[in-house]
């Protein structure tokens, strides 16, 4: 490194991260809360910011400064004094969700290299990007202006080798969000008693979402639930992943089943959510974090597949129990709870699987130790 590149360099400090933060999703926030630990331990006297849709309660939540993500300007200037850039985790790099968005998170790759920071996507799920012209952008991006990318399934690795992303180092690690603990066991019975939940009761947990197609889903759903209540003794606990969202999907299963049923809406802690879902004797779950907070507890869990995403985190761990949502029929989805709460009587299998994710997440923050070095 020259003298006028090194004298730069040490003029620059602290972590820049950007992902899906501040709109309200538990799967989110708890990843921001396990890269935050992660960059902590790794580097702790770096000062760290965080772009956000809601600064302010990223500030609050996260004990972090916090810039607005559209704020293209303050945006800029961090960069420039910034170490390192970490985009993720998450599926940032898609185009189902919006192109837009698509757009914006390669818009701040190709900005962060300008700007001269270190490039790092970390813990990252990779596709679908389906529009022609967003795979080439994709690529060119990439390729351009991405130093190492750490992946969290194995389907993620494909998708960047078919897209023909050659350039960065690429590592297979896994969700960062594996790492977090559940809350102290008073706090889950405190929070479990102001629902009316026996703490040591039978529960099934469910993690919904409405999508297309979910509508039509609703009764074989429901007819699922109704099996464990009968078969098993199991009372349905609705969890929102997404606070603001997900209490919808919920009503629309309790109006099927026509009685009342818990539904959690408001938002809880990384560590609680972790804790409700531990109690859980099997989780049913179209929300990723809802299958790797359960994965996580070692609660047997049964996955309804809207987003490739879903059944990528399964096959990863060699969990075969899913079906898509265009397939869930009652007997489909009973008999894939059968099998689920069959497992639950011997988790080894489990444990083992989620023990193997966890090694392999620390190559997560390895990346970003030695880009840190490097600078």
């Amino acid at each position: 490194m020259s003298k006028q590149r090194q004298g730069q360099s040490n003029k620059r400090s602290g972590v820049l991260i950007c992902g899906s933060y501040g709109l309200g999703n538990a799967g989110d926030e708890s990843i921001l809360k396990a890269i935050l630990q992660e960059v902590r331990a790794v580097a702790p006297a770096e000062p760290i910011t965080v772009l956000s849709r809601d600064p302010a309660e990223t500030t609050a939540r996260h004990g972090v400064a916090a810039v607005h993500m559209f704020h293209i300007p303050r945006l800029l200037r961090v960069m420039r004094r910034s170490k390192v850039y970490l985009n993720g985790g998450g599926s940032l790099i898609q185009d189902v969700t919006s192109r837009r968005s698509l757009w914006y998170y390669l818009f701040t790759l190709r900005a962060a290299k300008r700007c001269g920071c270190r490039v790092l996507m970390y813990g990252c799920g990779i596709g679908p990007v389906n529009h022609p012209g967003d795979v080439s952008m994709t690529r060119n991006v990439l390729n351009d202006c991405v130093d190492v990318i750490t992946l969290r399934e194995d389907s993620s690795l494909r998708e960047l080798q078919s897209f023909g992303v050659t350039r960065p180092e690429i590592i297979l690690a896994s969700d960062p969000a594996l790492t977090l603990e559940r809350a102290e066991d008073a706090a889950i019975d405190m929070l479990m008693g102001q629902y009316d939940l026996d703490p040591r009761g039978a529960y099934l947990g469910l993690c919904l979402r409405t999508w297309p197609g979910f509508e039509e889903k609703v009764p074989a759903i429901a007819a699922a639930v109704r099996h464990a209540k009968e078969r098993y003794g199991l009372t349905p606990v609705f969890l929102s992943i997404n606070h603001h969202a997900d209490g919808a999907a919920a009503d629309k299963i309790a109006a099927c089943l026509g009685e009342p049923v818990c539904v959690i809406r408001q938002p809880l802690s990384t560590e609680l959510t972790l804790g409700v879902l531990s109690r859980m004797r099997a989780v049913i779950s179209m929300r990723l974090h809802g299958l790797i907070f359960a994965a996580g507890q070692g609660v047997p869990l049964v996955g309804i597949v809207y987003d490739p995403k879903v059944s990528a985190f399964l096959d990863y761990m060699g969990q075969e129990l899913y079906t898509g949502l265009a397939a869930v029929e009652p007997e489909t989805l009973c008999g894939l709870l059968d099998r689920a709460l069959a497992l639950g009587q011997d988790r080894a299998a489990l444990k083992q699987a989620v023990d193997a994710l966890r090694r392999v997440e620390s190559n997560n923050s390895e990346a970003l130790r030695r880009l840190l070095q490097e600078i």
